[in-house]
């Protein structure tokens, strides 16, 4: 979504309106099912993002007990919780509401969207700040073009460099802070990795106390994007569905996903580099596909780029 840093900002306000965390004793859970369980006497819903972290904490394969029914999710998550009361006594437990949106154990530091959004005007980018922005309730994008440092490639298609930010409050990401380049024409967004180690785990304060120094490492690096571009529309393909299979399998994409791919790749055909890339980025635009897939199409469109040699 194209707007400004201050509608971010009144969106993840309006989000969180309801959010609260709590330290909960183990003693004082129980499932009902994978959806439902108990927390100190209320019965909570279980959201998604917080069925997998129980999953993965309690070593029952998320894929499995998807598939289960109520009553064998409620016998397989009681008795590995029961298991899990041997080693530590409380959760860190993140609400929406009476909905139970994540857990952690101690020695999760929250790192909350607003708190980013907070230290972007402290670094100094205006409230009226032009920023595309994704939201959901497992993950936040936030990128910021720089339209002072555009460049060409292919004629008149313009590329604006920039910043994005992403961060999960509910363990789907850490906090990364990458280069950015936004196709104008088509409004196509590809993430880049620089030589900066911009992503911080929830696990210490180091991503917010690092945020200004790290964003100006970001910045500093994106300029260094323009060549490999060049080089992508100057690189031949001769069977562009063979070479999207081919990334498709190196970066496990699922089926579905994979359609969605080919598909942005017919909306602008093409025999180079250029448009493998640009059927990536241009997937993540699908409105069929959350956040955080698509951010992750922004992703693989960003490390394709980076593969090519002068």
């Amino acid at each position: 979504m194209k707007a400004t840093l201050e509608n971010a900002i009144q969106t993840v306000h309006s989000m969180s309106a309801d959010y609260h965390d709590e330290t909960l004793p183990l003693m004082d859970m129980e499932f009902d099912s994978a959806a439902k369980m108990w927390i100190s006497g209320r019965q909570v819903e279980v959201l998604p993002s917080a069925q997998k972290l129980f999953s993965n904490r309690l070593r029952v394969p998320y894929s499995y007990l998807s598939r289960c029914p109520a009553d064998l999710q409620r016998d397989n998550l009681n008795y590995w919780l029961e298991e899990e009361r041997k080693k530590r006594n409380t959760l860190f437990c993140r609400f929406d509401g009476d909905k139970l949106r994540a857990i952690f154990t101690d020695r999760y530091e929250p790192t909350d969207n607003m708190e980013i959004l907070s230290k972007m005007l402290e670094y100094g980018f205006a409230p009226n700040q032009e920023v595309r922005y994704s939201l959901d309730n497992e993950m936040m994008v936030v990128s910021v073009p720089d339209h002072s440092r555009a460049f060409k490639v292919l004629g008149k298609d313009r590329i604006v460099p920039g910043i994005s930010i992403a961060n999960s409050e509910v363990g789907v990401l850490a906090l990364t802070i990458d280069a950015f380049f936004y196709r104008l024409v088509c409004s196509n967004g590809l993430i880049s990795k620089t030589s900066v180690d911009a992503k911080y785990k929830h696990i210490s304060r180091r991503g917010i106390e690092n945020f200004n120094l790290s964003l100006e490492n970001v910045i500093y690096q994106s300029r260094q994007g323009q060549d490999r571009f060049q080089i992508s529309t100057q690189t031949p393909v001769s069977s562009p569905m063979n070479t999207i299979e081919t990334f498709a399998r190196q970066f496990q994409l699922p089926q579905d996903e994979v359609e969605v791919v080919k598909q942005a790749f017919y909306a602008e055909e093409g025999a180079t580099m250029f448009h493998i890339i640009n059927a990536f980025t241009r997937a993540a635009q699908a409105p069929s596909l959350p956040v955080g897939i698509s951010h992750q199409m922004e992703r693989i469109g960003g490390i394709i780029l980076g593969m090519l040699k002068h």
